[in-house]
């Protein structure tokens, strides 16, 4: 495991790479280096729609498809919802 903010991150081999970025979603860059490593499965938490759906069509355009999207509620009565994106490196 290595906890750490996304973009002081390295590694040379994953096999599950887990991103909860903030509002702003991910640097385009942190995608291409995920997408360069040749990581098989990617787990995408989001609190922003509209990041989210911008960040995805990266991973999708770089080889990935999205094999599974849940939303989770965490705060009840509000219209704020997590979606969990389950990202997977085509073959």
């Amino acid at each position: 495991f290595i906890c750490s903010p996304a973009e002081k991150i390295e590694f040379e081999q994953a096999d599950v790479v887990i991103l909860d970025p903030p509002r702003k979603g991910c640097k385009p860059e942190l995608i291409d280096y995920i997408a360069k490593q040749n990581v098989p499965k990617v787990v995408y938490i989001s609190c922003g729609p509209d990041t989210l759906a911008r960040d995805v069509a990266q991973f999708i355009k770089l080889g990935y498809t999205a094999s599974a999207v849940q939303p989770v509620d965490l705060f009840p009565r509000t219209g704020h919802v997590e979606n969990v994106v389950c990202l997977t490196r085509k073959e």
